[in-house]
Formats: structure tokens, sequence, C-alpha cells
């Protein structure tokens, strides 16, 4: 989280800020593949974000989900605010936001936190779903979010724990967290509005993801199985600039290519990859896959377990 970059930072004292020259922060980071996780522990803080430092354009790109570990914050956007404390899970957006209070559970304690930055690309919704979740406070103590929470905070407490071959594994656990943490808020809580047909097309992308390794998952099996005709489904994706065909498609791309990328899997026959993943035919993968990446199966996995860390 770049607290002391980009924003102006005062100590509280007996509800007063202080000006504080030197910002105490003790923090570990680490890399899991394309997420980065940390855990921050710092003095009572209010920031606020100083107009002469532009925030850094790569963070339009990324969200951040911030467990309260001890303490509490408060943080303020331009559209709205939203209060954490222990037992929550923040979502937000660091461009957003334009003043924050960290507090302590006592004086003499420190606030805490673990946080995930999640580029928001690789979250498996719709952009305007995503950014419907920005501001966001969820449960950390039960269902998805503690266990996201339990994983954030595993591998924030301990990132020396890992070799450095299972970091990619490990972020692609947390992202499809993250993902399957927004789709259930999506349909479920009221602060996050939903109409039917999002609903609908959520449940119709978590039944592509659990069925990806079935060759004969179409957009007619998909009507099928959801009691809505095939033209109806169709439309429900051209909302979101998708295809029913193409979205199962890259889905089924994007599995294969971590496979091909894993070192554990570098004996395994790159067409038994493919018919891992519902591609009945190699040269019809092939194809597909050098149109999604730009290089062939054979050459991305070549390049992939040569500059994996060993």
């Amino acid at each position: 989280m770049p607290l002391a970059e980009p924003y102006d930072n005062h100590r509280v004292e007996d509800g007063l800020p202080q000006p504080a020259p030197v910002l105490d922060v003790r923090d570990t980071t680490a890399q899991f593949g394309a997420v980065t996780v940390s855990r921050r522990s710092f003095e009572p803080l209010r920031l606020w974000r100083a107009a002469e430092h532009p925030m850094d354009p790569r963070l339009e790109e990324t969200c951040q989900l911030l467990v309260p570990l001890s303490g509490s914050l408060q943080v303020i956007w331009a559209r709205g605010h939203a209060t954490s404390g222990v037992g929550d899970l923040l979502v937000h957006d660091m461009t957003q936001v334009l003043a924050a209070r960290f507090r302590a559970p006592k004086r003499g304690l420190r606030f805490q936190a673990a946080l995930v930055d999640v580029p928001r690309s690789l979250v498996s919704l719709p952009a305007h779903q995503v950014e419907a979740m920005l501001g966001n406070t969820m449960p950390a103590t039960r269902g998805i979010g503690a266990l996201l929470s339990s994983v954030v905070t595993g591998l924030a407490d301990n990132p020396g724990s890992y070799r450095p071959a299972d970091g990619p594994r490990l972020g692609m656990v947390v992202l499809d967290l993250v993902s399957a943490l927004f789709a259930h808020a999506i349909e479920t809580s009221p602060t996050v509005p939903a109409s039917n047909r999002d609903a609908l097309i959520l449940r119709v992308q978590a039944f592509v993801q659990e069925h990806l390794s079935d060759p004969e998952l179409s957009p007619r099996a998909l009507a099928v199985q959801h009691h809505i005709s095939t033209s109806y489904l169709h439309r429900l994706f051209q909302d979101q600039d998708l295809t029913v065909g193409g979205y199962i498609r890259a889905q089924r791309l994007d599995r294969a290519r971590r496979d091909l990328a894993d070192p554990a899997l570098r004996a395994v026959p790159i067409h038994s990859i493919a018919a891992k993943w519902g591609f009945s035919h190699a040269a019809d993968f092939s194809r597909a896959f050098r149109r999604a990446y730009g290089v062939s199966p054979r050459d991305f996995r070549r390049e992939a377990i040569h500059t994996a860390p060993r």
C-alpha cells in the first residue's frame, strides 16, 4: 500500500494530528505471480493525498483488498467513505482515495493489516462489476471472505515458506478466490446492485468454470442447463462485450496456459493438457493458442520453463 509517497502524513495523538517527519512502517512484501501480498504495521495515522504528488498511473489497473489484523481504518473517496476493522475485508482503489485514518486498538499499539494487490484484468468478471466492488466492506470471518483472508494473511506472514516456483500457482489461487468473492457479493449484497441478468450471467460463468474439461460444453448445452434459449444466452453475453464461445475458449486457454507454465507438468504432453481443458483436437488448440498469445504452445512452454525460478 503506497502510503508515504503520494500522501502527506501526520501521527494522531489524543485525536489531534501532530507532524511526523518519519513514517515508521514495518512491512513485508512478496510477489506471487501477478499478485502482490503485503503485511503492514505502523503507528496511528491520518493521511490525505497531496495535490503535488500525482498517483502512479499503474495503480489504476489494480484493486487492493485490505484485511485489518489490529485496529481499524476509515477511507474517504470523492463518492463516499468506508470504515473497516478486524473481521472485515475492504476492497478499494488507491487512485480514488482522498484521505484515510488508521487507528490502533489502544494507546501504545500499532495498526496492522494484510493486503493483496490484484490486476483488475485478471479478475474473471466484467470490468463494470469489478468497479462496483470498489469501496465495499465484506465479512472476513465467514464464507469465501474468511477463506481469502486466511490465505492472504498466511502468505503475508510467511512469504519465505514457499519455493519461487510456487508463486504463480499461489497467485492463481488468490485470483480465483477474489473472483469468487466478488461474484458472490454481487449476487447477494444489497449494497452492490445486480440485475437478474447480471446474476444469471454470473451463474452461467460459474458453470463454465466448473465444466471446462467437458468437450461437450457449448452455448446450446449452457442454454439447456439454465433453462433459457440459445439466442437469449447470446444476447446476455453481447451486453458484456463477450461471445459465449469466446468466453469458453478464453477460459480454457487460460487454464491450459497455466499448466504449460508449470514446471511440475513439464513431462505432460501438450496434447494431454489440451484434452484436459476440453480441446478435442491438438491442431485446433495450437491455432487457438497462437491467436490468443502470439506464440505456439510448444514455444510458450519452453520459454516459461526456461525462465521459471529454480
